[in-house]
């Protein structure tokens, strides 16, 4: 009986403890291929950030302005402002689609406060949906160059199917618009 009781002790504690040890092995692991990795792809996404930029219409050398006041809405934020040295800002953002997050665009407004267009960093919304915001620019993207108001952006015909990153979309117009607006004395126009 006594031996009964210390195997089914043994078999109640043993599992559990290589369970945990397992977990820890997997933990270490992970650490160690975050620390390989995490300088690569920090390069990889300010690379990305920089091509997008590039991207613009007309786009000069951008510049990051970091002390700046970012819009952020219910579904879109800002994360950067830059500006070339013909005046053109350029704000990074992050925006809900289907996905949280799902959109990541630079958007460039002029001297006038006008959008002078909108370059994709990343796009992880549904294949063949959510994703023509990108992939078919005249049904959303292409209507919301040269807006100045978020009345005008949010009167812009969604696209059939992909109604969430449409809004997305125009979420993160609407934030670019209001960060440009609130950070003029940084930017300097």
């Amino acid at each position: 009986m006594a031996d009964t009781a210390k195997s089914s002790a043994k078999n109640m504690i043993v599992p559990p403890l290589i369970l945990a040890l397992i977990c820890a092995v997997c933990c270490g692991m992970l650490a160690v291929a975050n620390s390989v990795t995490k300088d690569k792809i920090a390069a990889a996404e300010a690379d990305a950030i920089q091509s997008s930029l590039q991207e613009l219409p007309d786009a000069g050398t951008f510049e990051e302005i970091t002390d700046f006041t970012p819009a952020d809405g219910d579904k879109a934020a800002a994360t950067a402002l830059y500006v070339d040295e013909k005046g053109q800002a350029a704000v990074l953002i992050t925006a809900d689609g289907y996905n949280k997050g799902g959109l990541q665009v630079i958007i460039g407004v002029d001297k006038d406060g006008a959008i002078t267009g909108v370059s994709f960093v990343s796009v992880s919304e549904t294949p063949g949906l959510g994703t023509k915001v990108e992939s078919n620019p005249e049904l959303l993207v292409d209507k919301l160059v040269g807006l100045t108001d978020t009345a005008a952006v949010d009167g812009v015909d969604n696209i059939t199917g992909a109604t969430y990153s449409s809004k997305g979309m125009k979420a993160a117009v609407n934030c670019a618009l209001e960060t440009v607006s609130a950070n003029q004395e940084v930017i300097g126009a």
